[in-house]
């Protein structure tokens, strides 16, 4: 990942306008909070069956504003992680709590969440999953892909984790239930980016 030591902003007739919605926003989700992110400005294939991601540091409510109900568009893109964890042939999967913005209620593969400046995207999961699943990881997360959401708007590393029990405490109420399930047995109500994930299972 090639980082630039330069911030990005929207333009800015377009970071007034997000300005004048984030105060809204929060009042309407007491769990948001502004903080940073990874802007996307491009992803590139390395040559030896990887990529290479370029971004800039980037505040998040440049991002957040974006997912009100009138779909407005700043232009920020950011990198995001989500975990494909195993305990041997089961998958773990939760359903995002009502509170959160994109997809609430909706099973995905967990955990997932955003890279900040200054993380890679295994350091971003493992933190991840010791936030959102708790327990203790077999080795480390390994990159397996990277996808864009189309529909959050963000660029998605996958990483693969391994566990060997699926006995799980969670420490957080990110998620309201979580499943080991075996290939057949995927929940039915899965958000965009993970039906795209578990196709490739």
């Amino acid at each position: 990942m090639s980082l630039s030591d330069s911030s990005w902003a929207p333009d800015p007739h377009v970071r007034d306008r997000a300005d004048a919605i984030w105060p809204s926003l929060q009042a309407s989700n007491p769990h948001l909070f502004d903080g940073r992110l990874i802007q996307v400005a491009g992803v590139h294939r390395n040559g030896a069956g990887g990529a290479t991601i370029q971004g800039f540091s980037c505040d998040y409510r440049w991002y957040a504003v974006q997912m009100m109900g009138e779909r407005f568009d700043t232009g920020c893109r950011p990198l995001g992680v989500k975990g494909i964890t195993c305990c041997g042939d089961r998958v773990l999967f939760a359903r995002r709590a009502s509170w959160t913005m994109c997809f609430p209620d909706m099973w995905e593969l967990a955990p997932s969440g955003g890279v900040e400046p200054g993380n890679s995207p295994e350091c971003a999961i493992s933190m991840e999953f010791a936030e959102e699943v708790g327990g203790q990881l077999a080795g480390p997360a390994r990159a397996e892909a990277i996808f864009f959401d189309e529909i959050a708007q963000t660029w998605e590393v996958i990483l693969r984790l391994d566990v060997t029990t699926t006995d799980i405490t969670p420490p957080t109420n990110e998620y309201s239930e979580f499943k080991w399930c075996l290939p057949a047995e995927f929940p039915c109500e899965l958000t965009p980016i993970a039906q795209r994930i578990t196709q490739q299972l």
